[in-house]
């Protein structure tokens, strides 16, 4: 019942991204996609380097704050910590604005609205509704999830058709419903924690600092090493393209990106729980057996989302994006094989989190941003944004093969490689079915469209439940070990 609702609950989510996707490249033009990318890539910046490696203690850390009755107490030092953390970006952009270094296209005071009201509300949003389905309670996770999504989308529409087409106005609307439905979540959270007593107050001292900063400062350059591996590229590429060539990339590349998020949302929000909870002791085997359950159960079924995407760039293309953005199909292909590496990093990072070891990412995240930075600025000016594309996906793996060489190595189990042999199988079967539907149809017509969609798309869904189907059930069984 838990995963037919997680599965509900983000097939709606996935539907209205991609609805969105569609009115926001049917609403705007290129060079405004092209504004609304690069902020989302500066709010990401300062999100992923300074908020996301905090946030990933807090997970860490959350069944123990609530069973000591201290996480009401913490989550408050939290917000204040977020504020800081806005503050820090409304230095910061003004002087990047002045040097001439970024061109965002967008107004200063624009910008430091959108970026330090995402930074601070955004966070509240997405650290109050997933602790819901930390602490159990997945129906309301789901139902908020979903609902901060509508309402932003509502909001974005509503502002645009009645201000004028244009990055700011989408992107305020965006937040606009973000702080509505994270205030409904965080009463909801505040009602769920145990009351924090005056005798439990928590006590942070320079013991409790070391802690969270021996833990977080790995994963902070983590995580910005892997904001320059995945998303600079977007200032290279204005720079020497211009925003509308920007604008189309990353249209074409959200295609890949919301259908791969939408997986990747249902997998981790039906295993991820039971990794941290299998994952709390601190004996070796059983994280490693963790972990590689985890990893079982992810990886095949990704590989499967990326043969879809690439055997339906044409069809995904036609059906989501805009009529300006129809030169995009290219850019879905590239989106995809980032996205498959962006998601394998992930989950060898979780390796890393079970053992406490944050630091074992450092140097795969390193070589990852060096290299991603080197092949967009070598390939863009000779190959276009088919260049962004390359260096994206060739980073991106080149990371996943060093985190294989250093990291699962110190696991005691070893994932089997049969599932996913067997997967790529099957997505070379799903490209070779696409491909004669497409050349035996004619693929004029919406409805011979619709077709070969829906015929790929069920066989893909056979496939992932093939796949996955050993795995829903709550057992170590299928661990392997060496």
């Amino acid at each position: 019942m838990v995963l037919l609702t997680i599965i509900i609950g983000r097939a709606a989510q996935f539907l209205l991204a991609l609805a969105m996707l569609r009115v926001a490249t049917t609403l705007l033009s290129p060079e405004e996609m092209g504004k609304v990318s690069l902020t989302l890539t500066t709010i990401a910046f300062f999100a992923l380097f300074l908020v996301n490696p905090v946030g990933m203690f807090i997970n860490r850390r959350l069944h123990a704050w609530q069973s000591g009755g201290l996480a009401m107490a913490y989550l408050r030092l939290y917000t204040g910590y977020l504020c800081l953390v806005a503050l820090v970006a409304a230095i910061s952009l003004p002087l990047l604005n002045i040097s001439g270094w970024v061109h965002f296209g967008i107004p200063i005071s624009w910008l430091l609205l959108l970026v330090c009201g995402s930074l601070i509300f955004n966070t509240i949003n997405q650290t109050a509704i997933p602790s819901l389905n930390l602490l159990g309670d997945s129906g309301r996770f789901v139902v908020l999830t979903v609902s901060s999504l509508a309402a932003s989308f509502i909001c974005a529409f509503v502002w645009v058709k009645s201000a004028g087409a244009n990055a700011e106005y989408w992107l305020s609307g965006l937040l606009l419903g973000q702080v509505v439905v994270g205030m409904i979540g965080t009463r909801m959270l505040i009602a769920k924690l145990h009351p924090t007593t005056t005798s439990l107050r928590p006590h942070v001292d320079q013991k409790h600092l070391r802690v969270l900063f021996a833990f977080a400062w790995p994963l902070a350059i983590a995580a910005g090493l892997g904001w320059v591996q995945a998303q600079s590229y977007r200032f290279i590429l204005e720079n020497e393209m211009g925003l509308g060539q920007l604008g189309l990339f990353v249209a074409g590349y959200s295609i890949s990106a919301g259908i791969i998020a939408g997986f990747e949302s249902v997998l981790t929000t039906y295993f991820q729980p039971r990794l941290y909870r299998d994952a709390s002791s601190n004996h070796p085997a059983q994280q490693a057996g963790a972990w590689q359950r985890y990893a079982a159960a992810v990886i095949p079924s990704l590989l499967l989302t990326v043969a879809l995407l690439i055997a339906l760039a044409p069809e995904l293309t036609r059906l989501l994006l805009g009529e300006n953005f129809q030169s995009s199909s290219d850019f879905v292909i590239w989106g995809a094989c980032a996205e498959a590496a962006r998601v394998l990093v992930s989950v060898y990072a979780l390796i890393a989190h079970v053992h406490m070891r944050t630091r074992w990412l450092v140097i795969p995240n390193l070589a990852g941003g060096i290299l991603s930075v080197l092949l967009c600025a070598l390939l863009i000016p000779h190959l276009g944004a088919d260049g962004a594309g390359v260096g994206l996906a060739g980073s991106g793996f080149a990371i996943v093969a060093l985190m294989q060489l250093l990291l699962v190595r110190k696991m005691e189990y070893k994932p089997s490689p049969l599932p996913i042999v067997a997967a790529l199988g099957t997505g070379v079967g799903l490209c070779m079915l696409s491909w004669i539907l497409r050349h035996e149809l004619t693929t004029g017509s919406g409805f011979t469209l619709t077709i070969i969609v829906a015929i790929t798309g069920a066989v893909f869904l056979f496939a992932q439940y093939f796949f996955l189907r050993k795995h829903l059930a709550d057992t170590p069984s299928f661990v392997r070990t060496n």
